[in-house]
């Protein structure tokens, strides 16, 4: 038979000689039905009570826990958000590739359509070109690797301002040499033209 979780009077009785105080005293206790319910009643409050206490070290992991995943969730929407690299244009179209005389492509696109920067960087030239490359931005990327927007109707930033592949930096046009509205896209590595879509996922 197991032995109950709350000791008995006769299992207390039996550990001390009958001829002790403390043997005298809990032979009054055990005999005395008052003094049995007493001990009785309130062993068993002291025991419930020490199982419904929180303690302090749950509390404290409760609250430590909750931080962490307020931190994940906003760094997960930050990733979902932003690109690393995308095309300029929502819709894509080339009208003249890549080549020995022609150091970007060209997009067919209407006057007006947005472009929005390829790369997150910083705007090192925002101006219109004397070279025909008529209004012209131009990003640093940083590593030597830097993207022009040409022939654009409107510029939207200005020199040393910081941008993202969120960041609108002006409208597709017509000006400088051009026989139609197209954005003329390049990408550079320390100044070298590159193709362009070499550089795209694909």
């Amino acid at each position: 038979m197991a032995e109950p979780i709350i000791p008995t009077v006769k299992r207390v009785r039996k550990k001390y000689r009958s001829g002790t105080l403390i043997g005298r005293f809990i032979r009054y206790a055990s005999d005395h039905k008052s003094a049995k319910k007493f001990f009785a009643t309130n062993m068993a409050a002291v025991f419930i009570a020490g199982t419904l206490i929180p303690t302090g070290q749950g509390v404290q992991a409760a609250d430590f826990n909750s931080q962490p995943d307020e931190t994940v969730i906003q760094a997960q929407n930050t990733l979902v958000t932003e690109k690393s690299i995308q095309f300029p244009l929502e819709s894509i179209k080339v009208n003249q590739s890549f080549g020995l005389f022609h150091p970007g492509i060209d997009f067919e696109a209407e006057i007006g359509d947005p472009i929005k920067a390829a790369k997150a960087g910083a705007v090192i030239e925002a101006e219109y070109s004397r070279s025909g490359y008529g209004n012209t931005v131009v990003i640093d990327h940083g590593k030597g690797l830097t993207s022009r927007y040409a022939h654009l109707s409107k510029i939207e930033v200005k020199v040393d301002q910081v941008v993202t592949t969120n960041t609108e930096i002006g409208k597709v046009g017509i000006t400088g040499r051009s026989t139609g509205s197209h954005l003329h896209f390049e990408i550079r590595q320390n100044g070298f033209p590159l193709n362009p879509l070499s550089v795209f996922p694909k």
